[in-house]
C-alpha cells in the first residue's frame, strides 16, 4: 500500500519464511528430483519463468516478497529479483517513489558467487539475498570466501546486511538449507531452522 509504514524485512524472517513456503511446495514439487535436474527448470520454480511472472508468479522466492507486502520486480539491472514498496506520493509529483529494500540472487553454480556478491553492492538495499548450491564439504570455504568479499566491499548503504544460504540434496534423500546473515564488517550469524 503506498506511503503506509513499514519496517525493513530482517535475515530470520526472510529464511524461515523461505523454509515455509519451501516445505509448502512440496505438495507440487519434487525437489530432489528437479535439483538433479536441469538448472533452468529449478531456477524457474524459485524465481518464476519469463511467462509465469507476466502472470505475476514470481516463484517460490516471490511467493514470500509478496506475503511481506513488497512489490517485485525481476532482472532488474540484471538482479535477479528486487522487492520494493511505494513511498508517500507528493501533490506535486506525478509518479509515486518507491524504495528497494530487498535483492535477490539465485545462482546455481558456487562458481559465480565472487561475481554475484561484487554486483550487490552496486546497488544500495538494506538486504542482500544470495542463494547458491556449494557441495556440503565446501560449505565452510564458501561461507568464508562470502564473509571475505563482504567484509572488503565498500557498502553502498549503512548497516546493510547480507543473506546467504546454502542448498543442498542428502544423498537420494531430501533438499536442505543453511542459512547465514552477514554483516558488513564480515561477522556471521548462522540462523537455524525453527
Amino acid at each position: 500500500m503506498a506511503g503506509e509504514f513499514r519496517l525493513t524485512l530482517g535475515c530470520r524472517a526472510f529464511f524461515f519464511e523461505f523454509l515455509s513456503e519451501f516445505d509448502k511446495e512440496k505438495k507440487r514439487t519434487d525437489w530432489e528430483k528437479l535439483f538433479c535436474g536441469s538448472p533452468g527448470k529449478w531456477t524457474g520454480k524459485m524465481l518464476g519463468t519469463r511467462k509465469s511472472r507476466r502472470n505475476g508468479d514470481y516463484g517460490v522466492i516471490g511467493r514470500i516478497g509478496k506475503k511481506f507486502g513488497y512489490e517485485i520486480e525481476a532482472e532488474w539491472r540484471r538482479i535477479d529479483q528486487i522487492w520494493y514498496h511505494y513511498l508517500p506520493r507528493p501533490e506535486t509529483w506525478k509518479e509515486t517513489p518507491w524504495k528497494i529494500d530487498v535483492l535477490i540472487e539465485h545462482e546455481n553454480y558456487i562458481e559465480n558467487l565472487d561475481y554475484t556478491l561484487f554486483k550487490f553492492e552496486e546497488i544500495s538495499v538494506p538486504m542482500k539475498v544470495g542463494i547458491f548450491y556449494p557441495e556440503s564439504e565446501d560449505e565452510e570455504q564458501s561461507l568464508r570466501k562470502s564473509c571475505e568479499i563482504i567484509s572488503k566491499q565498500i557498502s553502498s548503504y549503512p548497516g546493510a546486511v547480507h543473506l546467504i544460504i546454502f542448498g543442498f540434496l542428502e544423498e537420494g534423500k531430501r533438499v536442505y538449507w543453511h542459512g547465514y546473515e552477514i554483516d558488513v564488517k564480515g561477522n556471521v550469524i548462522k540462523l537455524h531452522e525453527p
